[in-house]
């Protein structure tokens, strides 16, 4: 028989994000499932005689919407459906609407994956003008429960949950019976993300154990502003900038710490905890959006209230004073992990695939 042919459109690194991550794991189990896989770029590689619209704004936004939408008419042409990593707010209006009437007009069937913390703001606002665009949709797939709730409420429709991919291939689980105080945070450096909350909270820490330290995994707009946090509470000796890191090197710092913290304002289903929880570290995070979904209190991680830094350096005390409550997180949330593993999300997608 022919193999079924899957269109799968996401953004794809460089640069590293979410979604490019699970869009390259994505790529890999549905060719193992026996899928022909055509993955399609929504940030577009700008030809050499384009390069020069790189840094105006609009105009890429213009030009990316048009090259994406010139692949992906020709990859139309080769698949059978399609599988589309979609956000909201300007990557709905800009890429994933036009791109629901293309796949429309081809007659191609569409799995709408939907991911990202913002999605109840964006539906408040545009729930009229996107719920006819959505229905289009032949099945709309989240990653989580709390995203699902969402569709639910201001949408109108049903969900079907397919979890992101914890990599075990990558991410080796690690028993660990003594927890230092060694800390990391490996998010984007971005507002939503609030890495100032975990560096007031460790400062906490590193007032009661000098010998604390933070690693901080990521880059962006905010870089020079924590910088700058990090030298008002005289921390510099302590925090580690490490920038960008490629995903296929995030699992070494992981393994130099002991207490993964999380402080995001708005989140749906972080890959960065499943990393955590795959490589043994106990999870201490606020519970923003679908955080809770994922992590239970006080049994596969400590949550507290979005912004309360005193609360998240509270709650890592907590893990280093008690050892052993710090060892059974750790234990229950490598247990938690198998839901995500590849074999189990592949299993989904073959059923909701096969339905098309």
């Amino acid at each position: 028989m022919k193999k079924m042919t899957v269109c799968l459109v996401s953004p794809f690194s460089p640069p590293i994000g979410g979604m490019a991550v699970q869009a390259e794991k994505l790529c890999y189990i549905l060719k193992t499932a026996g899928f022909e896989v055509v993955p399609v770029r929504t940030n577009s590689c700008f030809p050499d005689s384009f390069k020069w619209a790189v840094n105006l704004p609009f105009l890429r936004t213009v030009f990316n919407m048009a090259f994406f939408l010139i692949n992906l008419n020709n990859a139309l042409k080769k698949c059978d459906v399609v599988y589309f990593l979609t956000g909201f707010f300007n990557f709905f209006f800009w890429i994933t609407l036009p791109a629901i009437l293309l796949i429309k007009l081809s007659g191609k069937k569409i799995v709408l994956n939907a991911r990202g913390g913002g999605a109840e703001a964006f539906f408040i606002r545009w729930k009229y003008l996107v719920r006819p665009f959505v229905k289009m949709s032949d099945i709309i797939v989240t990653p989580s429960g709390f995203l699902k709730a969402v569709f639910e409420k201001y949408l109108d429709v049903n969900p079907v949950i397919v979890p992101n991919i914890a990599d075990f291939e990558q991410f080796n689980f690690i028993e660990r019976r003594v927890f230092k105080p060694h800390l990391i945070v490996s998010r984007g450096l971005e507002e939503i993300y609030n890495v100032a909350c975990v560096i007031n909270a460790f400062k906490l820490v590193h007032d009661v154990f000098s010998d604390s330290r933070l690693i901080i995994a990521g880059d962006g707009s905010q870089r020079l502003m924590l910088e700058d946090l990090v030298n008002s509470l005289n921390l510099k000796e302590a925090v580690y900038f490490k920038g960008f890191v490629a995903h296929h090197n995030i699992q070494k710092l992981y393994d130099e710490s002991d207490i993964f913290v999380n402080a995001s304002n708005v989140d749906n289903f972080p890959g960065s905890l499943l990393e955590a929880f795959a490589s043994g570290l106990p999870v201490v995070s606020t519970n923003a959006g679908g955080i809770p979904f994922m992590v239970e209190h006080e049994k596969t991680g400590l949550l507290v209230k979005k912004g309360d830094y005193q609360d998240l350096a509270k709650q890592v005390l907590r893990l280093l004073d008690d050892q052993a409550l710090a060892y059974e997180i750790a234990q229950n949330a490598g247990k938690e992990c198998l839901k995500y593993s590849s074999d189990s999300v592949k299993k989904r997608l073959v059923l909701i695939l096969k339905q098309l």
